[in-house]
């Protein structure tokens, strides 16, 4: 369909939603206009260079640069997204008429069998986290759901501080990673690829990282979606979710 590569459209993800997200295909299926615009905006309010105007020059440089990649990708994922919604809105090919002896029968079992409208696809046979389940057990839309990793990941501290609090860096090799032009964007990958941190390091950081973040089921929570009582049962749910898949491998 002239669609970008998978791996540049998933990358594109990366940027926008951040590394908290479990990228797939799947995502990309369900990834709806609104989704990327609210992410698209959030980056924007982060990273615009007019935030940094009094900045030391390597600091304005940086955030000019990442900037753009933000731009970059959004226009990524809209012409994607765009194309998507103009072939899936093309008329479809005229099918046989049915019988007539058959077409109430026909009918009534395409009723049963269309899903309604606005609801979530099935739970996918993957792994999950809290988040994709509670959007495709319809608790939460995908609106909700996108500003929740936003929320999320707003709380958690930056993997530089950490390894600076852990003296693992100093302040002069963060600057250095985060000015770093490689192959990756995401912090701990430059970090290795410059040999300031090792792999093993990266993970620690990310680990410790993520339980200093607060929990997705909270936003929902406090915000009304859904109560505390359903988020401990889509926990649970989860579980079972997850412990099933893996004792299928």
């Amino acid at each position: 369909m002239g669609y970008p590569q998978e791996n540049l459209l998933l990358q594109a993800c990366r940027t926008l939603f951040g590394p908290e997200i479990v990228l797939s295909r799947e995502f990309l299926t369900c990834l709806q206009p609104n989704g990327a615009k609210v992410a698209y905006r959030s980056q924007v309010k982060v990273h615009h260079p007019d935030r940094f105007a009094d900045s030391p020059p390597h600091v304005r440089q940086r955030q000019t640069e990442r900037f753009r990649e933000i731009h970059q990708a959004y226009d990524l994922l809209k012409g994607f997204l765009d194309r998507r919604q103009k072939v899936s809105s093309s008329p479809p090919r005229p099918q046989p008429r049915p019988a007539a002896t058959q077409r109430n029968t026909y009918k009534s079992k395409h009723r049963a069998q269309s899903p309604p409208a606005n609801r979530p696809p099935r739970i996918p046979a993957i792994p999950l986290e809290f988040g994709m389940y509670a959007y495709y057990s319809g608790k939460i839309s995908y609106k909700d759901l996108i500003q929740g990793l936003i929320w999320q990941r707003r709380q958690r501290p930056a993997l530089g501080a950490i390894a600076k609090q852990w003296g693992w860096l100093t302040e002069t090799q963060v600057q250095r990673i985060l000015k770093h032009h490689g192959p990756s964007q995401r912090f701990g990958r430059k970090a290795v690829e410059l040999r300031h941190l090792r792999p093993h390091q990266v993970d620690a950081l990310i680990s410790y990282q993520r339980s200093q973040q607060q929990k997705l089921g909270q936003f929902f929570v406090e915000r009304g979606l859904i109560s505390q009582s359903e988020a401990n049962q889509l926990a649970r749910k989860l579980e079972q979710h997850n412990t099933r898949l893996r004792n299928q491998v």
